[in-house]
């Protein structure tokens, strides 16, 4: 749409932003629930990156509303130069674009990768693998503090970021800072992305559930996708020129990157629950037909019940159908010998439920 308001162009493009704002806003919702939901089945306490997640879901609830705040009152999706005839509108816009860098990086990306990063040492066993996890955690936490004061910083007095009347106020380079503050925070995705994928590959499993666990782990790359658009934005020549509008695009690539990095965090933990449901429905009755009875030994096997994942490290041998995080986690000290198809899990172990396993035997 557009019409005229003197000379000012008037088109309007932030319904997009709304629309995407409101859908992701829900989803991750729903997932975060399931999660805690899944934990709760699986009678196991929350650990330290369930609430890391809460934070990051809060601070991504509070992006997306304060950009369906700022479409009504900072004249966001609208041309500067009809925004410039109500001045408090620039002045609502700048504060909010500062409140969001807060909210973006420090309060919702790194919380998220920390989350995930400290799943993956819950259940990747080697030493040099968490070394590796705690390294990358604290760029990701470094990186989070630098970007928040930064953006609280960046001119002085602080309020001169939004009220450029103040007399001997400055700012450093913004374009600058809005241009190169994302490479560090692709960097860290991608090596997030990566890490688990030796493990995965070194798996004992079908060809089928490697596959399927390489597209949890990489559906965080759709968020890498996200940042790295987003950051394309501000080496537009209408970034800075002409904000009100092109902080539209820029916002809908920070709601759906912060969507993405919520969701990827939390698919692993809801997989539990997926398979809850499915089973009965479409395993049980395949399965029920199969051979009943066969026996499967697991030697030097010692488990505890932990939160529904095994621990994929170097010490567990043979195969499974089962799908890999659909376990409980494995002492270190405490090598599985693992004959016939695999270790079947669910939230205890015992050597009565192997022996009841209903799994087709496999024959050498």
């Amino acid at each position: 749409m557009s019409e005229s308001s003197g000379n000012a162009d008037v088109a309007y493009c932030g319904d997009s932003l709304m629309g995407v704002s409101i859908a992701i806003a829900v989803v991750q919702i729903m997932v975060v629930i399931a999660r805690f939901y899944a934990r709760y089945l699986q009678r196991v306490a929350y650990a330290v990156d369930d609430y890391l997640i809460i934070l990051s879901l809060i601070a991504s609830l509070g992006q997306s509303a304060l950009y369906i705040v700022l479409l009504k009152i900072g004249g966001l999706g609208y041309h500067l130069e009809y925004v410039m005839q109500t001045p408090e509108k620039l002045v609502n816009l700048q504060k909010g674009l500062v409140a969001n860098q807060i909210l973006d990086f420090p309060l919702t990306v790194t919380p998220a990768k920390i989350s995930i990063l400290l799943f993956y040492i819950r259940i990747f066993s080697t030493p040099t693998f968490r070394m590796i996890a705690y390294t990358v955690g604290f760029i990701v936490l470094g990186h989070g503090i630098g970007v928040l004061f930064a953006a609280i910083f960046q001119c002085f007095p602080v309020q001169y970021a939004w009220d450029k009347t103040i007399e001997g106020g400055s700012c450093f380079d913004q374009q600058a800072f809005y241009r190169y503050v994302s490479p560090p925070n692709i960097l860290t995705d991608l090596l997030i992305l990566v890490m688990p994928m030796p493990f995965v590959w070194k798996l004992h499993t079908r060809m089928t559930q490697k596959l399927a666990l390489t597209g949890v782990f990489l559906l965080g790359g759709l968020g890498t996708v996200a940042s790295i658009l987003r950051m394309t934005i501000f080496f537009q020549e209408n970034a800075l020129t002409d904000p009100t509008w092109a902080s539209v695009n820029l916002g809908i690539w920070t709601v759906l990157e912060a969507g993405i990095i919520i969701i990827s965090a939390c698919l692993p933990s809801i997989w539990p629950l997926i398979v809850r449901i499915l089973p009965r429905r479409l395993v049980s009755k395949h399965s029920s037909s199969k051979a009943r009875g066969h026996r499967y030994t697991v030697s030097n096997v010692k488990a505890k019940v932990g939160d529904g994942f095994s621990r994929l490290g170097e010490n567990v041998t043979g195969e499974t159908d089962k799908w890999p995080l659909d376990a409980n986690p494995l002492h270190e000290s405490q090598p599985a010998s693992i004959h016939g198809q695999g270790l079947v899990t669910g939230d205890s172990i015992s050597l009565r439920s192997l022996n009841e396993t209903r799994q087709e035997p496999r024959y050498s």
